[in-house]
């Protein structure tokens, strides 16, 4: 009877302590906000609450361009390409643990020797100086056979039992030029961040039509020539070029469309990563306007008549044109997104249109959305809008 007690506490345990370990509140991120130069230490913002400890350990990536190519978004860090995966320990790694665990064993017979008030006094003491303690970090050759997934460095960081928001210093003495993933595990949750050590900046300047882009050394400043720059759009390359001798590279964009856009910029081990705004990136220019779509007050009444207006111009150039002539469609949505006005108008020769909208009694109140198109749904669209409350007695 005895016995079978014995079985059914070590069984309650048992599936008890999983659900114990799962710390439903533990959330951790790293960050970084700037590009590093070689030998400069390397600073990684820390957010965890309710984790224990946090293992850290940095790749270095083999190819760079088709890593942030494939990157959900260079801002918030997607997926991970299969080409470097990083889940599997590899040759070096197991070994390293290995002579970890080992060591570990030593050391749990040696505390053993100890009786168990002692040992429960010195775990007391070391729970009172408990900070955000970094261990030393173990650094690996970056031997291709036996370190193919290019982990460069691993440590072990201790957490507080409260939340944590600082900046901490990677543990490791110097890094070589390249892009790095940094990598934050609890052993079940993971965060990642990109590092980037390198002495190449790029400045980028676009245009309808266009890109310029200006490769310089970012400690002296001076132009970088020969560097290959890529230039992306939704995960597919439109441009491949090489700076002059003045560091510059220009060229027209090819036709197409231009969202989430990554210019790389790489010399030999030197890495820069840009996105600029992809809203003036555009292949057809010509076919582009620009417009300010305005009504006559900024709040209504339902029942009343909502007098709407549009200024557009088309690109020539460097010069505005009046686009005359040109049909573009206005949609007018309510709060709702119900749609309101959907009709086609003419430019006039001053490039102006303008319309009425009758609200209903019983409109419905909030923001309602004004949308002029141009070229149908896929093609240039002008927004403004405008405010249906009721009266209110001051």
């Amino acid at each position: 009877m005895r016995a079978k007690l014995i079985i059914a506490c070590l069984l309650f345990f048992v599936i008890l302590l999983p659900v114990v370990g799962q710390r439903p509140g533990a959330y951790f991120s790293v960050s970084t906000n700037k590009t590093f130069l070689p030998g400069e230490k390397i600073g990684v913002h820390l957010y965890a609450t309710d984790v224990t400890a946090l293992e850290f350990r940095v790749y270095k990536i083999n190819d760079p361009a088709a890593f942030i190519e494939k990157l959900e978004s260079p801002h918030g860090f997607g997926h991970v390409s299969e080409k470097e995966q990083i889940e599997v320990p590899t040759l070096i790694e197991r070994f390293h643990d290995w002579k970890k665990d080992t060591w570990w064993k030593v050391r749990t017979f040696f505390r053993t020797q100890f009786s168990s008030h002692s040992r429960a006094q010195i775990r007391e003491t070391q729970g009172q100086a408990l900070k955000s303690k970094m261990g030393s970090a173990a650094v690996f050759a970056q031997v291709p056979v036996l370190n193919s997934t290019q982990l460069v460095a691993r440590w072990r960081q201790e957490m507080p039992p409260r939340y944590i928001s600082e900046t901490e210093t990677v543990p490791v003495s110097s890094l070589a030029k390249g892009l790095y993933l940094l990598e934050a595990t609890d052993g079940s949750l993971r965060a990642y961040t990109i590092v980037i050590v390198s002495e190449l900046g790029v400045i980028t300047k676009t245009a309808p039509g266009q890109v310029l882009t200006f490769s310089a050394n970012r400690q002296t400043g001076e132009p970088v020539s020969g560097v290959e720059v890529r230039v992306w759009s939704d995960k597919k390359e439109n441009l491949r070029l090489k700076s002059d001798a003045s560091g510059l590279t220009e060229s027209p964009l090819p036709e197409g469309q231009y969202e989430d856009v990554r210019v790389v910029a790489i010399h030999d081990d030197d890495i820069a990563l840009t996105t600029p705004e992809s809203y003036n990136l555009s292949s057809k220019p010509e076919q582009d306007l620009t417009a300010y779509v305005y009504t006559d007050r900024p709040v209504y009444r339902p029942g009343h008549t909502v007098h709407f207006k549009a200024i557009l111009r088309a690109f020539s150039g460097e010069r505005y044109k009046v686009p005359a002539g040109e049909q573009v469609q206005v949609l007018i949505e309510d709060s709702a997104s119900k749609p309101m006005l959907q009709n086609n108008f003419t430019v006039s020769s001053f490039g102006t249109i303008h319309g009425d909208l009758e609200l209903p009694m019983d409109a419905a109140l909030g923001y309602y959305a004004i949308t002029v198109r141009w070229h149908g749904t896929n093609g240039f669209e002008g927004s403004g809008g405008f405010h249906v409350e009721e009266y209110k007695k001051p």
